[in-house]
């Protein structure tokens, strides 16, 4: 049975966020901005991350070691309203990852694909592939939405902090 299923997986997640899309770009294209909104350490509290250089930008490059296995996630391309990723999980599973942005209505879309390569239940391993990244996908997207939220709404505080105190001078 399981080798009449489809093998690939396909995960696409949205979520509308109340920041200047620059904040939440900001939080994506660099890998050591991660930390802060990344579903994997709440899934993995031992994970451990290793961040390359350049660590923003097209070729950006990070690695890690968890209970699940390790990977590297490498920054494919980029534009302003969007953000690839090629992703080697294990040395065998090759994903690929797209947040898609779009300016006018705040939305940011995640997008996961990838291929199941165990022979004999890939179908099932594309099945299981799609219910937890769906859930790890929402996850992520809920943490860069509060964290993109707070850190717009901190900037744009100290602005206009900035602002009275130069006026009042």
């Amino acid at each position: 049975m399981g080798l009449l299923l489809p093998q690939s997986y396909h995960v696409q997640k949205s979520i509308k966020i109340n920041a200047r899309p620059p904040v939440i770009k900001s939080l994506v294209e660099d890998f050591t901005q991660w930390y802060k909104w990344s579903p994997w350490q709440q899934i993995d509290p031992n994970i451990k991350f290793n961040i390359g250089e350049p660590s923003s930008g097209v070729g950006a490059y990070q690695s890690w070691q968890g209970k699940w296995g390790y990977g590297e996630m490498t920054i494919s391309s980029l534009s302003a309203n969007e953000v690839a990723f090629n992703v080697l999980f294990n040395q065998e599973y090759i994903i690929t990852s797209t947040l898609l942005f779009s300016p006018n209505t705040k939305t940011v879309t995640w997008h996961i694909e990838g291929q199941a390569t165990v022979p004999l239940i890939s179908g099932y391993v594309a099945i299981l592939a799609e219910s937890i990244l769906g859930n790890i996908t929402t996850l992520g997207l809920n943490n860069l939405k509060t964290v993109a939220q707070l850190s717009d709404a901190q900037t744009i505080m100290e602005s206009h902090d900035n602002q009275n105190r130069t006026s009042q001078n």
